[in-house]
């Protein structure tokens, strides 16, 4: 854990300034899951864009059961801040437990089901994600296993619910082109 520390207050010390003090909590607020669920929501309202609904909506479904509901209290890791309490928040403190960071285990979720249905905006989704990710080490509310842990569980589960959402609706997708 030393080593991680060592990330955080390098951070901390040597990247602070005032318009990444503005910028990170606002990608951070990106990252909540308010923004996920409502692109989910309105994929799922265009026709166009419905798988790309579905697949998000199982996403999410397959990310708070697994981040939220069953690896934080498992594994109930104290955040970064409350170890190091010499430490100024600039965002209010987190009522969950650290491990794994759900903001960028939905980042990463979402920049891979992008990926899987459009190339080009999928890095830009994915910029978006490891933007999200640095966001929460630089407000020190994770460490940085926290946040690789959180952006491979996130792609794992995104593949899991694009595979899923695939095989459901095969059927359905076979029967509209005849």
């Amino acid at each position: 854990m030393d080593w991680e520390f060592y990330i955080l207050n390098y951070i901390r010390e040597n990247l602070t300034n005032d318009f990444l003090n503005q910028a990170m909590p606002f990608f951070s607020m990106l990252g909540n899951g308010v923004l996920w669920v409502l692109i989910a929501a309105v994929c799922l309202a265009i026709k166009k864009t419905r798988p790309f609904g579905r697949t998000l909506t199982v996403n999410l479904i397959l990310g708070v059961t697994s981040c939220n509901l069953i690896l934080k209290p498992i594994v109930q890791r104290i955040r970064p801040y409350d170890l190091n309490q010499t430490v100024s928040l600039i965002v209010g403190a987190e009522s969950d437990y650290s491990f794994p960071s759900g903001h960028t285990f939905f980042a990463f979720g979402f920049a891979t089901i992008v990926f899987m249905y459009n190339k080009a905006l999928g890095f830009a989704a994915y910029l978006l994600a490891v933007i999200i990710a640095l966001s929460r080490l630089y407000l020190y509310v994770h460490f940085p296993t926290d946040v690789i842990c959180g952006a491979i569980f996130g792609i794992l589960i995104a593949l899991a619910a694009y595979n899923i959402d695939k095989m459901m609706f095969s059927d359905l997708r076979l029967k509209n082109n005849e």
